[in-house]
């Protein structure tokens, strides 16, 4: 990670060198589609909740709970993302029911799992525009990142730094991202430009404010998105119409 973020720094640096040559107004935005987290055996030391969850035994295991506790004589529950498990029974619904439940009641007397909610609690939970992340619940977080052709028929939010997998040889994964906490939801957005003032903010932002604040800077029309102009320079965004 050190290398890749190494070479993503010096191609960056040619690239904005590029622009600077043209002598042309510049205004630059950086940001990410996610935070992350270390492996957690080096994010230990900081936070003794840190640990790794071997994802196949942990379904594994679940699996058993529920054949013994619904009498099905194989494993309904299937996923590679132990946070978004999925109900693998077909079409009957009295059976996907019996499934979930016992999916849950298992879930929520495991020491690792902080909470579990269902895709209609997921689906249900209602977020208020530009909430800061610090202050949404559990459930409002997972509907954050909930798509209805995607996402899993339960969510489950395991300890903060929880990295998932066991890794056995080269190549293998030994840490990621994707969980509700907010070590992986708040992420900086980053604008330069020449003269710029160093700043820093804590004012909650979004990646759909970045086109109407560079729509300000370019003294253009406001783009037709939600997001919403950051005064990022005294002056900057228009004063809104009552």
């Amino acid at each position: 990670m050190c290398v890749q973020q190494a070479a993503l720094d010096q191609t960056l640096g040619r690239f904005l060198d590029d622009l600077q040559n043209l002598d042309v107004p510049v205004v630059v935005v950086v940001t990410a589609d996610h935070g992350a987290t270390d492996a957690a055996e080096r994010e230990h030391d900081a936070d003794p909740e840190a640990s790794r969850l071997d994802s196949a035994a942990f379904v594994s295991k679940l699996n058993k709970a529920v054949m013994a506790a619904t009498g099905l004589t194989y494993e309904p529950i299937v996923g590679d993302d132990p946070q978004q498990l999925y109900i693998n029974v077909g079409p009957d619904e009295a059976l996907r029911a019996k499934v979930r439940e016992a999916t849950m009641a298992w879930l929520k007397q495991q020491p690792q799992v902080r909470a579990a909610f269902t895709r209609a609690e997921v689906e249900a939970a209602d977020v208020p525009p530009h909430t800061q992340a610090p202050s949404l619940s559990m459930v409002q977080r997972f509907h954050e990142s909930y798509d209805a052709d995607r996402s899993g028929d339960i969510a489950v939010a395991y300890a903060p730094r929880t990295s998932f997998g066991i890794p056995r040889g080269p190549g293998d994964v030994v840490a990621g991202h994707g969980s509700p906490w907010d070590h992986d939801r708040q992420v900086p957005i980053l604008f330069w430009w020449s003269g710029a003032q160093r700043d820093t903010r804590n004012d909650p932002a979004e990646t759909v404010d970045i086109a109407p604040t560079l729509a300000a800077f370019a003294g253009i029309q406001t783009p037709p998105v939600d997001g919403r102009c950051l005064d990022v320079t005294r002056g900057l965004c228009p004063v809104p119409k009552n």
